[in-house]
C-alpha cells in the first residue's frame, strides 16, 4: 500500500515470487500473490507465479481458476522485464489509471489482461497457455472495460499460441463500459 515502491530482482528466471491458493479460495478477487495499492510501483527482473491448480479446479465442465498474479489498485505502474503465470486474471487492473509494461512476458489463458485504465504495452509477449490439458479450447487475451481514455495499447508485442493451434483464441471480449484495445506492429 506504500507509495514509490521498487521491486527489482537479479533476473526474471532467478527472482520468483510464487502463490499457490487453494482452489476452494478462488476468486479474481482472493487469489493474488501481490496487490498493489500505491503509486508509482516500479517492478523489474522478476517473475510473479500464480500456481493455483487451474487444470484441476472446474468451472462449467471446463477448466477454471481465477488466479491473479498482480492485482493493482494503483497508479502509474511501471513493470519491465516481467514475467506474470498463470491461466485466468493473470493481471487484474482493478482501478488502475496508467499502466506502463516493457520486454514483459504474461502467460494466460481466459481474460489474462482484465480490468480498466490506461495500460501499454512495449515489447512484451502475450503468451497464450493452453486451456484444456490436451491443448483443445477458446482463449481470450483480454477484458477491458475502459475507464481511461486511451484502453489496452499492444505496440511491438507478440502472441504466442503455447498449444500449438490445437485451440482458438481471439484478442478480446468486452467487459462493462465500453472497451478500447489497439494492436499496432505486433507479430502473431
Amino acid at each position: 500500500s506504500g507509495h514509490n515502491i521498487s521491486l527489482i530482482g537479479q533476473s526474471r528466471e532467478g527472482t520468483i515470487i510464487k502463490n499457490a491458493a487453494d482452489r476452494s479460495i478462488e476468486g479474481i478477487g482472493t487469489t493474488a500473490t501481490l496487490v498493489n495499492s500505491g503509486q508509482n510501483l516500479y517492478m523489474q527482473d522478476i517473475t510473479l507465479q500464480n500456481a493455483l491448480d487451474y487444470y484441476g479446479a472446474q468451472s462449467a465442465g471446463q477448466p477454471g481458476g481465477r488466479a491473479v498474479c498482480l492485482q493493482d489498485r494503483g497508479d502509474r505502474v511501471i513493470l519491465k522485464n516481467v514475467a506474470m503465470l498463470s491461466y485466468q486474471d493473470t493481471y487484474y487492473s482493478q482501478g488502475t489509471k496508467q499502466s506502463y509494461w516493457e520486454d514483459c512476458d504474461v502467460h494466460g489463458t481466459v481474460n489474462f489482461l482484465c480490468g480498466g485504465g490506461d495500460l501499454r504495452f512495449v515489447n512484451t509477449t502475450l503468451s497464450l497457455e493452453p486451456r484444456n490439458l490436451n491443448g483443445t479450447g477458446g482463449r481470450t487475451i483480454t477484458a477491458p472495460p475502459t475507464t481511461g481514455d486511451f484502453g489496452y495499447v499492444f505496440d511491438n508485442c507478440k502472441v504466442v499460441d503455447l498449444a500449438h493451434g490445437k485451440g482458438d483464441w481471439n484478442f478480446g471480449r468486452t467487459w462493462q463500459n465500453n472497451p478500447i484495445e489497439v494492436y499496432l506492429n505486433n507479430t502473431l
